[in-house]
């Protein structure tokens, strides 16, 4: 029996139209280029909205069986943990960046685990989104570093015909709405500097505003926070281990799987920081074994009278003191670690380490080091 498509009006589900009687709706959609369609009857005794909400869900699987029909390889039965398992495999990804990457999927996406591909909705990114609110932007950003090359394969492999990811749904970071401009940097730079080895340098009580603060010679936790003051990240900090250190030539790596910019990094020792891990260096994997840095934040907040410390904080204070040194655009980039773009990028690349000799030569120079003869 033919349609009569005018007897049918659209319904807010895209491809899926119900007929004037309000009891008869018609999947309508394409395939690989070719429209097909059927028809369906809801069972009378169902309320309105029941009768749409069954209605879209058969419309899927119509949809569903459609797509098997017309893929000769793919499963339509896929999961996303099935596709997770393809997607390491197609990338090609090293043993290290795989495991922090299984950590992260584990940790963060296992909401979508045993789902198949084909019943992921936009909707459920927006929910995912709502869930990692209270985390870095790093840390959003990284879940569609994982989850969108997942759905683009699946386009691929005609599991589904478009990404439910939309754009809106990945986080962009706003750099210049970011940006905190710090005022007295370069006054700040010295103070948090002289904070850091007053609360890890020595033993003593200091008193401030009647209330005590317990200072603990302590290289251990003094190396780690001068690796912030010097510009790295938390993560790449407690990422190191001592085999990418290099107390011969006073410099260290920071390697891919622990950077934001997948590739192996060298920088330049300063002498602080050589002092302090030579107090405790061992034979163990790992050189840092700190679980909680921030609940060292009052302190130091405490103790250098400034409230906007975090550890995350001293790069920007570090590029804005050392800027107000006249370091260059060249240096400070290479000293925060940032990708590299234009035809700048195999020079800073390899020129990295020469850039943070130079800033920590500014850095002396702003602390008022003198270096032994």
């Amino acid at each position: 029996m033919a349609i009569n498509i005018s007897d049918f009006h659209n319904t807010k589900h895209t491809g899926l139209k119900i007929h004037n009687d309000g009891m008869t709706f018609l999947f309508d959609i394409r395939v690989l280029g070719k429209r097909y369609r059927r028809k369906w009857e809801a069972n009378k005794l169902h309320s309105k909205p029941d009768r749409l909400k069954t209605a879209y869900n058969k419309l899927e699987a119509f949809r569903d069986d459609i797509i098997h029909k017309n893929t000769i390889t793919a499963n339509i039965d896929a999961t996303v943990d099935d596709y997770w398992i393809k997607l390491k495999v197609v990338k090609g990804w090293k043993a290290e960046l795989i495991k922090n990457y299984d950590y992260f999927y584990n940790k963060h996406l296992g909401y979508f685990s045993n789902i198949k591909i084909s019943k992921i909705k936009p909707s459920d990114f927006t929910n995912l989104n709502v869930s990692l609110k209270d985390y870095a932007l790093a840390t959003q950003k990284k879940a569609y570093e994982i989850l969108k090359p997942l759905f683009d394969l699946a386009v691929e492999d005609e599991i589904i015909f478009k990404s439910p990811i939309k754009k809106s749904h990945i986080p962009v970071r706003k750099q210049i709405e970011e940006k905190k401009i710090i005022t007295d940097a370069t006054v700040k730079y010295r103070k948090i500097y002289e904070t850091i080895h007053q609360l890890f340098g020595k033993d003593e009580v200091v008193k401030i505003d009647k209330k005590e603060v317990k200072c603990i010679d302590n290289p251990h936790h003094r190396a780690l926070f001068l690796f912030g003051f010097y510009g790295r990240r938390l993560k790449e900090v407690t990422s190191l281990q001592w085999k990418d250190i290099n107390f011969n030539d006073n410099t260290y790596v920071v390697r891919g799987v622990n950077s934001k910019v997948n590739t192996d990094m060298k920088f330049t020792l300063p002498k602080d920081i050589k002092e302090a891990l030579l107090e405790f260096v061992s034979d163990s994997e790992n050189v840092f074994h700190i679980k909680h840095t921030k609940d060292h934040y009052p302190k130091i907040r405490l103790l250098s009278g400034i409230e906007e410390f975090s550890f995350h904080w001293m790069r920007n204070l570090a590029v804005s003191a050392l800027s107000a040194m006249g370091a260059s655009l060249g240096d400070l980039t290479a000293l925060l670690g940032h990708n590299d773009s234009g035809t700048l990028k195999k020079y800073l690349s390899l020129q990295r380490q020469v850039a943070t000799q130079n800033t920590n030569e500014l850095s002396n120079k702003l602390l008022n080091w003198k270096e032994e003869a």
